[in-house]
This record gives structure tokens, C-alpha cells and sequence, in this order.
């Protein structure tokens, strides 16, 4: 009895993987820029280019459309969501305030480490900057964030902030999509990290609201000048 329930669930599983890897790339593919806003793709066109099956490939793809990601079209398979004017604005609003109050409270609660490991996180980013990584500028600039928020120590804060965070995934492609952003962010990182070294909290508000402020205002921009598909 044991054996054969042990057959039957192993194909499964072993779907299951299959499906959470390929939701996870195509995930990535999407927020990283490299399928772009308005781009339409098809099961088909998945299937050869990940070289899997249909089923684990429409399964992630409807995942997806549950979170937002992708839209289906009748006849036409589906299409990634394009890019909010709107949204971004209200995203980065929000952003800008909470993340200053982050960068606020981490520069009081004298985390020793704290300078040290944001001079890292920056080094990782202008690394993979320079490798033109915009899987690894976005790791690292989460980490960097998220390495405030933790420095920060308030659940009420980190909860609010996680759940801005998680809508503004889908505009983490500015790296790609804007001139000049990924620079801009190394100079930036680095105006928050000496106002937290010089221990001065306000310095530090301001620095962090200035970072996301610029961020945002760049990527408005270019979702403005974006042509819909």
C-alpha cells in the first residue's frame, strides 16, 4: 500500500517543482524588464522556450494573471500588464514616506553594523551594475532596503512597507528601461549611508525620501512615454 501511494505521488510533485520553477522565471522575466509591459506570449511560445510541457507552464501563467502580472486575451493567449502612470505615482508616494520614516528610525537605533553592511549591499548593486545583472540590481537593492527596515525594528512599519514593497515589484524594470537609473541609485545608497554614519537621523529621512522621490519621478517619466501594445 505504501509503495504504490509512493508511485502514484511522485509525478506530483515533481509537477509541482515544475511549476513553481517556472513561475518563479517567469516571474523574474517579467519584473526585471526583460518581458516587457504589453508584450503578448503565448503557451506555445513558453513551452518551446522553456522546453517543458503545457501543463506546468499554464498553471504558473495563471498564477500570474491571479497576481496581476499577466491579462488574458481571447484567441490571443495572454499579455503582460502594462505599466500604471497612476499607480507608479501612488506607489512611490506612499514609498517615499515610509521608507524615510525607515531610514529615520534605523539611524537612531545604533546599529553598529548598519553602515557597514548598507557600504556592502551598495558595492553588490554597483557590481552588478556594471554587469548590466538586473536580476542582481534588484536582489541587491531589496537588500539594501530591506537591511534599513530590519535596522529599523517595528513591525507595524515593516508590515506596511512590505506590502508597498510588493507592489512596487512590478516596477523594478526601471533599472532596465531607464538611462541612468541604476547610477543614480549608487549615489543615492550612498547619501543614506553617510547620514547614517554621521548619525543623523534627519539627514537620513531626507536622503532615503530623496531617493525614492527621484525613483519614482524617472519612472513616471518613462511609463508616460511607454506606447501601449
Amino acid at each position: 500500500m505504501t509503495d504504490d501511494h509512493d508511485t502514484r505521488a511522485a509525478p506530483v510533485l515533481q509537477h509541482r517543482t515544475k511549476a513553481e520553477a517556472v513561475y518563479e522565471h517567469l516571474r523574474e522575466q517579467i519584473v526585471n524588464g526583460t518581458y516587457a509591459p504589453g508584450r503578448r506570449i503565448t503557451l506555445a511560445e513558453l513551452s518551446a522556450e522553456i522546453g517543458l510541457s503545457n501543463m506546468p507552464i499554464r498553471e504558473a501563467m495563471l498564477r500570474l494573471e491571479r497576481e496581476g502580472l499577466l491579462v488574458s486575451e481571447p484567441h490571443k493567449g495572454m499579455r503582460v500588464v502594462p505599466l500604471s502612470l497612476r499607480d507608479a505615482r501612488e506607489i512611490f508616494e506612499i514609498r517615499c514616506e515610509l521608507e524615510g520614516l525607515a531610514a529615520w528610525r534605523a539611524c537612531r537605533a545604533g546599529d553598529a553594523g548598519l553602515a557597514d553592511d548598507l557600504e556592502a549591499l551598495n558595492a553588490r548593486f554597483a557590481a552588478a551594475h556594471a554587469a548590466a545583472d538586473f536580476t542582481g540590481l534588484g536582489a541587491a537593492n531589496w537588500a539594501f532596503h530591506r537591511r534599513i527596515l530590519q535596522a529599523a525594528a517595528s513591525a507595524q512599519l515593516a508590515r506596511a512597507l512590505e506590502d508597498v514593497w510588493t507592489g512596487s515589484q512590478r516596477y523594478r524594470l526601471g533599472y532596465q528601461l531607464i538611462p541612468g537609473r541604476a547610477a543614480h541609485t549608487i549615489a543615492e545608497h550612498a547619501a543614506i549611508i553617510a547620514a547614517i554614519r554621521a548619525g543623523d537621523p534627519e539627514a537620513a529621512r531626507a536622503a532615503a525620501r530623496a531617493h525614492i522621490q527621484r525613483a519614482g519621478e524617472e519612472l513616471a517619466v518613462t511609463v508616460a512615454n511607454t506606447p501601449e501594445t
